[in-house]
């Protein structure tokens, strides 16, 4: 397969989903594929900061984000 050439499937899904599907892909411009890679991504940085999320923080990664958070604070006024 040359570069810029993919391979096509087709997936069965209810007429709703691929209108809604296709209402996203038309808000963002994008294609209906081009629509799914960005969903599937999304769900990863998702599920990603969730794992983060419920990781217990060591003491001095809380000393970190507690500074950063201040100067955050501090850039802001």
């Amino acid at each position: 397969m040359s570069a810029g050439t993919s391979k096509s499937t087709t997936i069965k899904v209810s007429v709703s989903t691929r209108d809604a599907l296709r209402r996203l892909a038309d808000n963002e411009g994008l294609t209906l594929d081009a629509q799914l890679v960005h969903m599937i991504r999304a769900e990863r940085r998702r599920s990603i900061g969730a794992e983060f999320a419920a990781a217990p923080l060591a003491d001095e990664d809380r000393v970190v984000l507690d500074g950063a958070a201040s100067d955050v604070a501090d850039a802001s006024r």
